[in-house]
């Protein structure tokens, strides 16, 4: 039994020494994650901090750690936090967090860690002390941390559009935009610090508009809500807002304005058109309403079809003659109109004239039946009741190398095959060879001449005279252009000259089949006696 015990006590001890070993192991290991964790760079880890990690290093507080402002201090409070931010390290794996969400929860006293003291804000007029009093700090300043827009949350895929939505409309006072004059005033609610009914438009916004009457006040023409938008009074004094513009109609306003909105409505159908109108010159002299709808916009209407054409219309200089509707749909404006072509059926030369040389056949043998007319080429390979071939052009079909129904002008031209015989099209010119044409000419659409490589050049070619040898491949290369070829010398016994150091006839007196060394050597050899040693 004691030894069971001396054994229990023995092992506790060693157990107590393992965990301790292990805790001097890890706790560096937690201090330095929970340091590292409290860093602003570990935020921006998260894809959907991105926005406000950038907004905040652009801000005033970009010189202040995240945990300063979004975690109380102390160290128990860090440490508890790091227990808390473990659901949004799951939010961020297992949900699609969207922003903006609710408030974020911002104790004054993280604000007044910083700021202590009278607070002076630099906005002339406004007093910080007053307006501070039984009110956090979040209330006006939520977005002093990083003011984040709509565009930089919808760029990185997190925005909530309902929720953006709903924070836009809270937003009412801008100042610069005429609903505050206060300079570098927050944008927020005017409610939320002022008694609207007891506080005088004046002592906030400068209008926006010329001074009205004195009998005028703000609640005339804006309502008493929250956005204090516009609305129209019912009162029928214009004048007491509005000047009257130059050249307009005299009657009271309400003739053609609705009171209370005064848009445009324009006199019913009895009322003298004259009185606010003039006619526009050439003008057709009949009853307004005859081309214009009786009603709020009196838009222009063409008359029906039974009406004469001719009351308002001049047909243009060489109109067809016939009847308006064969060709213009009744009841359109003529000039607005989408001309109808008679059907297939009508007489082409009832308005247009054949040009000049142009086929005498049927127009439907050449041109489409439809609202275009547009030509195309018959199917037809008689082409010579249309065409004339050119000055020495092939007799043969055209349409072995033309293809039918398309205009010939723009036809590609396709030469027959390896197999057709050449001298049906072509002459041969004068001392061409009379080999066959492929001999020397690629089978192809083009049938570009190339050299064949043949060495039996005497077949086409004739040496000049004086010319040297009879193997023209000594000097010439086959499948080479001869003009082109490149004549290399052999080389000369004793190496002490080149060909190029004398004329040819010096050595080839006889001609390019001999040589002889003599003009200059006592033998052909080459020998030592020359003429020039003395």
């Amino acid at each position: 039994m004691k030894s069971l015990l001396r054994a229990a006590l023995k092992n506790k001890r060693a157990s107590a020494l393992w965990i301790l070993a292990a805790a001097l192991v890890l706790l560096p290991a937690f201090v330095a994650t929970a340091q590292a964790t409290d860093e602003a760079s570990f935020c921006v880890t998260c894809h959907e901090m991105t926005p406000f990690y950038a907004a905040w290093n652009a801000g005033p507080h970009g010189d202040v750690a995240c945990v300063e402002c979004h975690v109380d201090a102390g160290t128990v409070e860090r440490l508890t936090h790091k227990v808390e931010a473990l659901g949004e390290v799951y939010g961020h794996f297992f949900s699609a967090p969207l922003f903006p969400m609710n408030a974020t929860e911002m104790p004054n006293e993280r604000c007044l860690g910083c700021h202590e003291g009278t607070i002076d804000p630099g906005v002339p007029g406004f007093d910080h002390e007053n307006h501070r009093a039984g009110r956090d700090c979040v209330d006006c300043h939520s977005s002093v941390g990083h003011e984040v827009s709509a565009a930089s949350l919808a760029e990185a895929g997190i925005l909530n559009v309902g929720a953006q939505a709903e924070k836009d409309a809270r937003v009412v006072a801008a100042a610069g935009e005429g609903t505050a004059n206060l300079e570098n005033h927050r944008t927020v609610s005017c409610e939320g610090c002022h008694d609207m009914a007891a506080t005088g438009c004046e002592s906030c916004h400068e209008p926006g508009h010329e001074p009205r009457d004195v009998s005028t006040a703000c609640t005339d023409c804006h309502a008493t809500d929250t956005a204090w938008a516009f609305a129209h009074p019912d009162r029928t004094d214009c004048a007491t807002c509005h000047t009257t513009p130059a050249d307009h109609f005299e009657p009271a306003c309400e003739t053609c304005h609705a009171p209370g909105d005064f848009g445009f409505e324009h006199p019913a159908d009895t009322a003298a058109c004259e009185t606010c109108h003039t006619r526009p010159a050439e003008h057709r002299d009949g009853a307004c309403t005859s081309c214009h709808d009786t009603g709020t916009s009196w838009a222009f209407s063409h008359p029906s079809a039974t009406a004469s054409c001719a009351t308002c219309h001049t047909a243009p200089a060489n109109h067809y003659t016939g009847t308006c509707s064969a060709c213009h749909t009744p009841g359109t404006r003529f000039e607005r109109a989408v001309f109808r072509h008679p059907g297939a059926s009508a007489t082409c030369t009832s308005c247009h004239t054949r040009p000049a040389s142009h086929e005498s056949g049927t127009c439907s043998t050449c041109h489409k039946p439809a609202t275009s007319w547009a030509f195309y080429h018959p199917t037809s390979t008689s082409c010579a009741s249309c065409h004339t071939a050119p000055s020495k052009h092939f007799a043969g079909s055209c349409a072995g190398c033309h293809t039918p129904s398309k205009p010939f002008e723009s036809a590609v031209f396709t030469h027959p095959g390896a197999s057709a015989p050449c001298a049906s099209c072509h002459t041969k010119p004068s001392g061409h060879s009379t080999a066959s044409c492929t001999t020397c000419h690629k089978p192809a659409a083009s049938w570009a001449f190339y050299h064949p490589t043949s060495t039996s050049c005497a077949s086409c070619h004739t040496a000049p005279s004086n010319h040297y040898g009879t193997s023209c491949a000594s000097c010439h290369s086959p499948s080479t252009s001869w003009g082109s070829a490149t004549f290399s010398h052999p080389r000369i016994p004793g190496g002490e000259h080149t060909y190029k150091s004398f004329s040819c006839v010096t050595c080839h007196p006889g001609g390019y089949t001999s040589y002889s060394c003599l003009a200059c050597h006592s033998d052909n050899s080459g020998g030592d006696d020359d003429d020039d040693d003395d």
